[in-house]
């Protein structure tokens, strides 16, 4: 064991330099999803973001196509402006970063017309459930009079 005697002074001399020196952190990165902004009307919009989801999108509609073929033209291109629209105000609200938007397009621009087909079902049902409560509701003030 070696013991040598440290004055408080020569302690301090080396120590505060160490931590000054280790405690130093440069600024973080900015994330990629919060690169290159726009500004459009007072909304920062992250382009190469976008331009990744459109991409995305495009791309996998184009391959998706083979499964819809019996849809026609404007219902598939009905879809894919649908799955813009989505994709592009997810970007510009949540600001994700380029990889995930681009995995998330791609799997919207193949599941598209069985997301909005649920969509359709779901919003059917709903509308059909409020008819069928009107109706049983005027039936029942009908026979009250």
């Amino acid at each position: 064991m070696i013991a040598a005697s440290l004055s408080f002074r020569d302690f301090m001399m080396a120590w505060l330099p160490t931590m000054a020196a280790v405690s130093l952190t440069p600024p973080p990165a900015p994330a990629l999803g919060h690169m290159f902004l726009v500004d459009v009307s007072g909304v920062p919009v992250p382009v190469v973001t976008c331009l990744l989801a459109v991409l995305g999108i495009g791309l996998s509609r184009l391959l998706a196509r083979r499964t819809e073929a019996q849809l026609g033209w404007l219902s598939f291109a009905a879809v894919t402006a649908i799955m813009l629209v989505v994709v592009l105000l997810w970007i510009i609200e949540s600001r994700p970063s380029w990889l995930y938007a681009f995995v998330v397009s791609i799997g919207l621009g193949f599941s598209g017309y069985s997301l909005v087909e649920l969509f359709g079902e779901q919003i059917r049902a709903f509308i059909t459930d409020i008819f069928d409560k009107a109706r049983s509701t005027i039936g029942r003030k009908g026979d009250d009079m």
